[in-house]
């Protein structure tokens, strides 16, 4: 309608046009004037028509995600719907395999057969009649490309060829420029004018954006494992199923930049050899990074630094907002880059007191020297607890839940606890320069590190990995449920949790070890990197434990997928070889992550029927439908029903490591 309008509206403006065309013109250039009158007239109804086709795609665009939308959520009903019939086969079947009845078969046949949720295919209906629509209407007929469009990838997408190889050649390039970089800084350690290169300075200028790039990279492993071994991250974080970026393209950002940083050392080494403005490459280095994250065009993966810097200025803002698990995750990251908030401090003081752009200078303004120096320090180090802490503080506001908000929030307060009185230990050096022993706040620092330290390895043992759970079972002091294939990355993360949480008693024999002093700056910066890698190892225990708990507190439950060995009838495998359902690849996948859905036995039938065994039997679900299995199936289910139930419910697999049981769960998702 408003299209129609415009169209009206912009007829009206031409019919007084063409009046004003065809009136007589009096005026001795009348001709000229009249082809002026003509282009002008050209002119509105170009711009006219460029308005009209601007609305009509932005129309259209609204439309596209409306059909996307409507067609999730009836994918995600349509997985309520199997996951219940399959629920019930197999609480059936249960039942009669139990007690040696038929009681389940007989109630199965009375009720469940002539359910609605059984026998209606109206969803069905609807999914065609959508991908039909789509098809013709924004697709030019093209189904194929429809279908990419609305249907939603699997966790384990497919590799992009073109992005391995880009990401190849990166690490072919720091192949090369790592052992470059060595090699210029022992050659030229002085310049030409004899000046000795500041090692020290560029060590704070670059160490920063290092570790913010060595953590971009290690995200995208953190990605690839969870897709991998089944942990749903796009449910998780609320992200678009669609569009959202993948380990390959986080690892394509990550050794890019990474090539940009060694390159733009190498830069920092070379002027500063020839004395040509050295500190201007740190600088040009850090601006470029910022205008790669926040630059308005629709470039480098716009739609993914939008979904960042929201959550991100949601975090900055965490008392006014309310909090989500990407909320927590994103500041949990931040408190493992604290060096870069420390090195905050001295960059901007570096760059403000500089003033000839060669070497540091011994100008010192505000903030940049003395007490006040540590001050801003300690400021800068503490936003990313304060961000915690204010989260779950907003939380217990939101929940009124004492435990685990309170508790959580006491962590962080502990580790403004810690930065406070290091800040102290390290601005009192001065005063206690011959007998640093006497320093008082020294066991102050102690006493606080060592509570906080072992507070939070608590907190990462029972809340974030879940781990020592009572009802562990076979998996000793780990948990009744485990994702990943081997126990031993559980207890090796124990161990280097332990280890990486105390590693900063390190800084006590530093501490009276005078000589030690100036290396100060380099062992800050290993254990920042050394930070950066537990967390990399927390991230997969967390989300891991976070997917649990969705599918424990009935969010989703995780898929239900062949094992390795299944026992089945003849009968039954001879009907699914002829579908060509079975193939003979293996099941990759852990089987153990499974075991929240079925015990993992072997699924026996009676002695009618010869046992067959299908090793690494998997189904591939573009080759045949749920609904075509249960129809090849069906014969048999009406014969054997309590011996062959549970082999055909365990037989069907989805498409996704991760289903919603409920629909109504379907959350915004925000790319």
């Amino acid at each position: 309608m408003l299209i129609l309008n415009d169209s009206q509206d912009s007829g009206n403006d031409i019919s007084r046009n063409d009046r004003t065309l065809l009136a007589p013109l009096s005026a001795p250039n009348s001709f000229r004037a009249w082809l002026v009158q003509m282009k002008l007239h050209k002119s509105v109804e170009t711009i006219q028509k460029l308005q009209r086709e601007r609305k009509q795609n932005r129309n259209v665009n609204e439309l596209k995600a409306a059909f996307s939308e409507f067609y999730l959520m009836l994918v995600l009903l349509k997985n309520y719907q199997t996951l219940n019939s399959n629920g019930f086969r197999k609480i059936l079947a249960k039942h009669d395999k139990l007690y040696l009845m038929t009681s389940g078969d007989e109630w199965w046949k009375v009720h469940i057969e002539s359910a609605p949720f059984q026998t209606s295919n109206r969803i069905d209906m609807l999914m065609v009649e959508v991908e039909d629509l789509y098809t013709n209407s924004f697709e030019s007929g093209d189904r194929k490309r429809a279908i990419q469009r609305l249907h939603v990838p699997p966790l384990e997408e497919k590799q992009s060829h073109i992005v391995t190889f880009r990401v190849g050649i990166f690490i072919g390039m720091l192949c090369l420029l790592i052992p470059m970089v060595f090699i210029l800084s022992n050659t030229l350690q002085k310049s030409q004018s004899g000046k000795v290169l500041a090692w020290r300075p560029a060590l704070h200028l670059y160490r920063s954006s290092f570790l913010v790039i060595l953590h971009i990279i290690f995200v995208g492993i953190n990605i690839y494992g969870w897709s991998h071994s089944g942990v749903n991250h796009v449910l998780i974080f609320e992200i678009d199923p669609r569009n959202h970026l993948t380990y390959q393209r986080l690892l394509e950002i990550g050794t890019f930049l990474m090539v940009l940083w060694f390159l733009s050392f190498i830069a920092f080494i070379v002027s500063s050899y020839y004395d040509a403005r050295p500190f201007a490459q740190p600088l040009a280095f850090v601006i470029l990074l910022v205008l790669l994250l926040v630059n308005p065009i629709k470039i480098f993966y716009y739609q993914s630094r939008l979904w960042f810097l929201k959550n991100l200025g949601r975090v900055f803002l965490s008392p006014y907002f309310h909090v989500d698990f990407t909320g927590f995750w994103l500041g949990d990251q931040l408190i493992s880059l604290d060096l870069v908030f420390f090195d905050l401090q001295y960059f901007i003081c570096f760059y403000m007191n500089d003033v000839s752009w060669t070497r540091p200078t011994e100008k010192h303004g505000v903030f940049c020297s003395d007490w006040s120096q540590f001050l801003l320090q300690t400021i800068f180090i503490l936003l990313p607890s304060w961000f915690r802490f204010a989260q779950c503080i907003r939380r217990y506001r939101d929940t009124k839940a004492k435990f685990p908000h309170l508790a959580n929030a006491g962590k962080y307060a502990s580790t403004v606890l810690v930065a406070v009185t290091n800040a102290l230990r390290r601005a009192a050096i001065v005063e206690y320069q011959s007998r640093r022993a006497a320093n008082p706040f020294l066991y102050l620092w102690l006493i606080s590190s060592l509570i906080s330290s072992t507070y939070k390895l608590i907190w990462d043992f029972k809340m974030d990995y879940g781990l020592f759970d009572k009802n562990a079972g076979e998996n000793k002091y780990l948990r009744e449920q485990i994702i990943y294939s081997s126990k031993a990355y559980y207890y090796v993360a124990i161990i280097e949790n332990i280890v990486f949480r105390y590693i900063w008693i390190i800084n006590i024999f530093l501490y009276f070890d005078t000589s030690a002093a100036e290396y100060a700056d380099i062992v800050g910066f290993s254990f920042g990197v050394i930070e950066i890698f537990r967390r990399f190892i927390w991230n997969f225990f967390r989300l891991e434990n976070e997917h649990l708990n969705n599918c424990g507190e009935f969010r989703a439950v995780c898929d239900i997928s062949i094992k390795k060995t299944v026992t089945v009838a003849s009968g039954y495998s001879t009907r699914l070889e002829r579908l060509g359902t079975i193939s003979n690849l293996g099941d990759e996948r852990n089987p153990k992550r499974h075991h929240i859905i079925s015990t993992g036995e072997q699924v026996t039938t009676t002695e009618k029927f010869r046992k067959t065994t299908i090793q690494n039997a998997k189904f591939n679900d573009e080759n045949i439908s749920l609904q075509n299995l249960t129809t090849a199936t069906h014969s048999n289910q009406e014969n054997h029903f309590s011996e062959n139930l549970e082999s055909s419910s365990d037989t069907m697999s989805t498409s996704n490591s991760l289903v919603l049981v409920n629909p109504n769960y379907h959350q915004t998702l925000s790319t």
